[in-house]
């Protein structure tokens, strides 16, 4: 039943996946067979229309396979492109054939079609169908209208590799370069946004080379927006009480620079900057911290970095921008006529540098309440899911999907530490690269895991990779080039139990503000796994018996109800073996009943060696021990019912009285043959089992010996 579903599935998913190409091929046999030849008629126009929503159905899925990033979309969009070709192709051939043929007034239609397609298909696809084109006309020339002169079939053929050709070297390259210039301005624009959030100091930026615009991004340009619409206003206010020719605010740069925040000028002449921290009157009181008021200026003057010629400007006065203590730039006001500025306008500038730190302070204050809501949105999301999880894969797949949320990665791995066997596991990776490393088993070494689980520290300490210096598992792991990579550890009690591993291919990934979010995140994953690991103990204890490791009994007549469930649903075989050691009281009472736990630890360990995967094995009670054998008739449980006792029978146990060997006698009945139940199939082993120890021990026996 299962290979039939199978193959029903197999055999549905390959229509879905060649429909469009069957329709395509569908639409040019009808071309071929000049079905459309002259006709314009209703059953022709329903044809078309079925064929049109085809085309637009198939196109849909294009675009939607467009807007995904999955492996293997591209593969099926280049699929799609050539389906919605071979169906424009042959719509527009049928259109042509309706009115006229090769030589009639509708063929240049052709042309604008192939050039439409060599334009907009993927590279190799619309080689593909400049050439389908050429083949398609030369296929209904020969069998749909031999009369067209073959000079008349050469000329169109030479004219579609023209307009292929034109599109594909010429279209095709303007619009590259529209879309990289497109491109090249967002960077720009992200970039700009970045270094104004960082100038401002918004708590941070977010990293460079993320081209999907997510929540940070969205959160960072908005306060940018809003601080620059309070400065600008703040200084026009300042322009039109004082009668300024230009008011405007400089911050220093990570490089020491001045870079212009915001200004309000009637002046063309304003340059870009950035300006040297140093030079004229602006310098002095950006990087020393003095207040100039410069009286009387001659027409000319070279001391004012912000004009890219010499200033028209006859009173100056700057004053410097302090926070907490720190000097950040200049505040500066200037007018072409010969009007110092007085101490009470002085003071109002120096009045006005607060009101801009405190739209500074505010959206600082808000950016950070903003990303303190969306962290602990993620966190308790990602609490609620690994508090759930009760496996170790239910909790790797949680922790992975909440790293996600807080810091964008490329690859990501959770590794375990064993202080035991002092190795270290990767459980579980994800991203490039993760099928060279998931289950990478190394012993303790040098790189950055196992100092992060002997240190319980994160590192490297700034999150920048250098795979020349450092090594994220083992030197032998192939992964792609990474220039981010936090390690932080996962912690439970003061033990390092793993570590949390994410990694990125461009740098600055992992800024400040994500690590401590993300270590919070790891302190959950630890606890979440360190509970997934509790309960599985907790279940092998309530399922196993603690000296063989073999099912106990009350797991074992679970097992056996499902089996039998199983085998009656699918008309299965279900053979059960029982077996019992011989003599087994006088083992204890001779050799005592440490040696006697011994016997019973080997025998459970021999069934475990010789079962199949699928075979279940259990400590019935006492020395007592049951096999299910799934699929298996009489004979197949008899011939693994020998090996046992014959292997059985070979052991040597070396006792304080000397050598000792023992033997078993195995009962053996199967499904449906001997019995219609679970608890009918377990009494008929039971009493050949007992038939075997009348019957002299060490043998095995069937329902047939009962």
């Amino acid at each position: 039943m299962s290979s039939l579903v199978h193959a029903a599935l197999t055999i549905r998913r390959t229509a879905r996946a060649s429909f469009g190409l069957v329709a395509a091929g569908a639409l040019i046999a009808l071309d071929l067979l000049g079905v459309f030849r002259g006709a314009l008629d209703v059953e022709h126009g329903v044809v078309a229309a079925a064929f049109a929503v085809i085309a637009i159905t198939r196109g849909i899925a294009r675009w939607k396979l467009e807007q995904q990033e999955r492996e293997g979309a591209q593969r099926e969009t280049m699929v799609l492109e050539l389906e919605l070709g071979l169906m424009l192709l042959g719509g527009t051939h049928a259109a042509v054939q309706a009115l006229g043929g090769l030589e009639g007034p509708l063929y240049p239609m052709v042309y604008v079609v192939v050039a439409f397609l060599a334009a907009f298909a993927k590279k190799p696809m619309g080689t593909v169908l400049v050439l389908a084109a050429i083949a398609l006309e030369g296929a209904i020339w020969i069998l749909g209208e031999p009369s067209v002169p073959a000079r008349t079939v050469a000329l169109h053929a030479l004219f579609v590799m023209f307009f292929g050709v034109l599109n594909l070297l010429f279209t095709r390259a303007e619009i590259a370069r529209v879309r990289e210039r497109s491109k090249k301005e967002r960077a720009e624009e992200q970039q700009k946004a970045q270094e104004d959030a960082r100038l401002f100091r918004l708590v941070a930026a977010p990293s460079a080379g993320n081209s999907e615009e997510h929540d940070d991004e969205r959160m960072f340009r908005s306060s940018v927006e809003e601080v620059r619409d309070a400065l600008y206003h703040a200084l026009d206010l300042l322009k039109r009480s004082l009668e300024l020719h230009t008011c405007i605010l400089l911050f220093s740069d990570p490089d020491g620079r001045l870079r212009i925040v915001e200004l309000v000028t009637d002046s063309d002449d304003v340059a870009d900057g950035p300006f040297d921290a140093g030079a004229g009157a602006v310098g002095a009181v950006a990087s020393r911290g003095l207040t100039m008021n410069l009286e009387h200026v001659k027409p000319g003057y070279k001391g004012l970095c912000y004009y890219r010629s010499p200033a028209l400007v006859r009173a100056f006065c700057g004053v410097p921008v302090m926070e907490n203590g720190h000097l950040r730039g200049a505040l500066c006001a200037d007018r072409i006529d010969d009007r110092p500025f007085t101490a009470r306008e002085e003071e109002l500038l120096k009045s006005a540098i607060g009101q801009v730190l405190r739209a500074l302070t505010n959206e600082r204050v808000f950016v950070q309440l903003q990303r303190s809501k969306r962290e602990q949105a993620v966190l308790f999301k990602a609490s609620q899911a690994l508090g759930g999880a009760l496996s170790e894969d239910q909790v790797i797949e949680a922790g992975l999907g909440a790293a996600t949320s807080i810091a964008r990665y490329d690859f990501a791995a959770i590794t375990r530490w064993d202080d035991e066997k002092k190795q270290h596991q990767v459980l579980r990776a994800v991203g490039e690269g993760s099928e060279t490393v998931s289950g990478l088993a190394f012993r303790d070494n040098a790189s950055l895991t196992a100092m992060v689980v002997k240190n319980k520290h994160y590192l490297p300490y700034r999150g920048e990779f250098d795979a020349r210096q450092q090594t994220l598992f083992t030197t032998k792991a192939k992964l792609p080039e990474l220039k981010s990579v936090l390690v932080l550890p996962l912690v439970v009690r003061e033990d390092a139990i793993g570590t949390l591993a994410v990694a990125a291919q461009r740098s600055d990934a992992f800024p400040d503000f994500t690590r401590p979010t993300l270590q919070v995140l790891a302190n959950q994953i630890a606890i979440s796994l360190s509970n997934a690991r509790a309960v599985k103990r907790l279940e092998e204890m309530a399922t196993t018996d603690g000296l063989t490791g073999c099912l106990n009994k009350r797991a074992f007549l679970e097992e056996l109800d499902a089996k039998m469930r199983s085998a009656e649903r699918f008309k299965r075989k279900l053979s059960l073996l029982v077996t019992d050691i011989d003599h087994f009281k006088s083992v204890n009472d001779t050799y005592g009943h440490a040696t006697g736990d011994v016997v019973i630890k080997a025998l459970g360990q021999l069934l475990m060696k010789m079962k199949r995967e699928t075979d279940r094995v259990a400590r019935f009670g006492g020395e007592e021990f049951c096999v299910l054998c799934e699929e298996t008739d009489t004979d197949g449980a008899v011939l693994l019912a020998e090996r046992v006792r014959e292997e059985l029978g070979k052991t040597v146990f070396q006792t304080e009285l000397g050598k000792l060997k023992v033997t078993c006698s195995i009962g053996v009945a199967t499904y449906p043959r001997d019995a219609k139940s679970g608890a009918e199939l377990f009494e008929i082993t039971d009493k050949a089992l007992y038939a075997a120890k009348r019957g002299g021990r060490n043998k095995v026996c069937t329902s047939k010996d009962v």
